[in-house]
């Protein structure tokens, strides 16, 4: 008898059951990862790609700019200093992100799992009004200022 492939617990963009957003994927930098993250993303139902689910781990931030602009990706990061790359910053123009960046670089994995679901739907309010490309502070205080 064949072995069945196991079903994965991770909500599908695809879903027929999906949240109204359900179009509408968080794409999660390698710096701005935690496994805190995915968790708490995953019980807001949250839709999310992770960095290491699509990329190498050394993968340059200039190509996975691009894929997330082609799949219209809203990044999430703690890398400020893209803005003041040349490489970076012309690749995040070119590819049209709507990126948020996280500006405590020293916030826990609990708290910025918890500022990241709190303000989701301000996040999903600010990318849906923007026109990229765009780019947004986001402060332990709750703050989301864009980045000029």
């Amino acid at each position: 008898m064949a072995s069945r492939k196991q079903k994965s617990k991770k909500r599908s963009a695809s879903s027929s059951d999906s949240p109204p957003n359900a179009g509408v994927l968080l794409f999660i930098d390698r710096c701005a990862w935690s496994r805190k993250l995915g968790e708490a993303l995953n019980q807001a139902s949250i839709q999310f790609v992770a960095h290491h689910e699509t990329f190498a781990p050394a993968c340059p931030d200039e190509e996975w700019m691009k894929v997330a602009g082609q799949q219209g990706w809203i990044v999430l990061t703690r890398d400020q200093a893209i803005r003041r790359k040349p490489n970076e910053l012309k690749a995040f123009r070119e590819a049209k992100l709507i990126m948020f960046a996280l500006a405590s670089g020293n916030a826990s994995a609990e708290d910025t799992a918890r500022l990241v679901v709190e303000l989701y739907p301000r996040i999903l309010r600010k990318a849906q009004s923007s026109k990229p490309p765009a780019m947004f502070s986001v402060t332990l205080a709750g703050g989301i200022n864009p980045v000029r």
